[in-house]
């Protein structure tokens, strides 16, 4: 499966997560944006997605 990096800020270092565990959503100024939860911390994270990470969940 493909994944996603993802950058934990909790934990200082960057998490590659399945795509099938990423949720798509879209931030108040209409960007669209990865929202998903780190497997190590359980907290949230976020990425601005990038053309080619957008492509990867549709």
């Amino acid at each position: 499966m493909p994944t996603i990096k993802f950058y934990s800020v909790k934990s200082r270092k960057t998490v590659e997560v399945d795509v099938s565990k990423v949720k798509k959503v879209t931030l108040k100024n209409g960007r669209p944006a990865a929202e998903t939860i780190d497997p190590e911390t359980g907290t949230k994270m976020f990425k601005i997605l990038s053309a080619a990470d957008a492509a990867l969940l549709k």
